[in-house]
């Protein structure tokens, strides 16, 4: 079957309506539509607390479902991206701080497909734990290691990641140096080497 005979009852059906930009919409592939709305898939949730508590909400509530931040990545606007994973799933958080008492949480979690069900028990537990954490609660940094914006120990720091985390590392180039790709998408550099498992 050519293309023609597969769009000609589009055209037909368009041009009796007299809406030409239906011919075009009929004609994208559904693949092509999964792929664009799963791009935009995840839910987003804003809370009445600081971006310090909500963080440590976050840690809290994710290290009760067997889960863990793995990176951390503070922007320039005050948010923060996060990484997180276990052996069946991957997710990222994205923290936008809309006022001091205002933090908005965008999650994406995926497995083969997105698990809604998963990103939903998150918030409702991040949401949860922010009414229960004592005011000073913040994010327990002491089991984490820093990631460099330069391969040198004197670089500045920009981001932390678990030890043990499952990390995407490749050989920089430098001696005893790795390159890591942050959750943005920018490349740090940690002291390390590769182990295969």
């Amino acid at each position: 079957m050519t293309i023609s005979r597969i769009l000609f009852p589009f055209i037909i059906a368009a041009s009796m309506s007299g809406c030409v930009a239906l011919t075009a919409v009929s004609a994208v592939p559904s693949a092509l539509i999964g792929v664009v709305s799963e791009q935009f898939g995840g839910q987003e949730a804003s809370f009445a607390y600081s971006m310090r508590r909500t963080i440590a909400s976050i840690q809290a509530s994710l290290q009760s479902m067997e889960l863990d931040i793995d990176i951390l990545e503070p922007q320039e606007n005050g948010g923060y991206l996060i990484g997180f994973s276990n052996d069946n799933l991957d997710g990222n958080i994205t923290l936008r701080r809309q006022t001091e008492r205002l933090t908005t949480l965008y999650i994406k979690v995926r497995t083969n497909t997105r698990e809604e069900s998963v990103e939903r028990a998150i918030i409702d537990l991040v949401e949860q734990r922010l009414k229960s954490l004592p005011a000073k609660a913040e994010f327990d940094k002491r089991s984490y290691q820093p990631l460099m914006k330069k391969p040198a120990p004197d670089s500045s720091r920009v981001a932390w990641f678990r030890p043990g985390a499952k990390l995407s590392a490749d050989k920089s180039g430098k001696q005893d140096w790795l390159v890591v790709k942050l959750p943005s998408g920018k490349l740090a550099y940690l002291k390390g080497s590769i182990t295969q498992k």
